[in-house]
């Protein structure tokens, strides 16, 4: 699939596809757990990405911060996963981003980096951080070390995985905007 992804839509169409998604991940979140795996999955459907479930697998130790290690929030991982099923190279031989001529003044960096930068950035103006740990804290008023048995209890007793449904969903809302914008290949 080439072209930009949202092209051939309205605004209303638009709309409802970003809600389908918000709604989706958070859905998602809700039932199963792992901010990575979920966000991924609705985006994944909803933009009809490759992969199958061998990507919800790949992305199978994202939540907690990769692994439960309080690093990179598996939501905002999930969704870089599914800007890279839809824009991401195939073959080595590809340019490793598409339409590389397609450049943002003035950094001369390809448009569909800049998107995806872009996305990160807004995550972390929305949330505080790109950082599980910084999250928990947001949400929590404090971390969590997870592969502490005290600990995991008192991140349940605090709300757990649900605390973070709406960031999930939030999140996955925010990498659908983006994927309409990149280029698809």
């Amino acid at each position: 699939m080439t072209g930009q992804a949202g092209s051939a839509l309205s605004e209303t169409e638009k709309m409802e596809l970003l809600d389908r998604v918000e709604q989706r991940a958070g859905a998602y979140m809700t039932k199963y757990g792992g901010c990575g795996q979920c966000s991924l999955r609705a985006l994944q459907e909803e933009f009809n990405l490759p992969g199958g479930t061998a990507v919800l697998k790949a992305a199978g130790f994202s939540n907690l911060g990769v692994a439960w290690m309080g690093n990179i929030c598996g939501a905002l991982l999930g969704g870089i996963m599914a800007m890279g099923l839809a824009s991401g190279r195939e073959n080595f031989s590809d340019p490793i981003y598409p339409q590389p001529e397609d450049v943002v003044e003035p950094y001369q960096l390809p448009r569909s980096l800049m998107l995806i930068r872009g996305y990160y950035t807004r995550f972390i103006q929305e949330f505080g951080s790109w950082s599980c740990r910084d999250l928990q804290v947001r949400i929590f008023g404090r971390s969590f070390e997870n592969v502490v048995m005290e600990e995991e209890e008192a991140f349940h007793l605090a709300g757990g995985h649900l605390a973070c449904v709406g960031l999930v969903s939030k999140s996955a809302r925010m990498a659908a905007e983006t994927i309409l914008q990149l280029p698809r290949r």
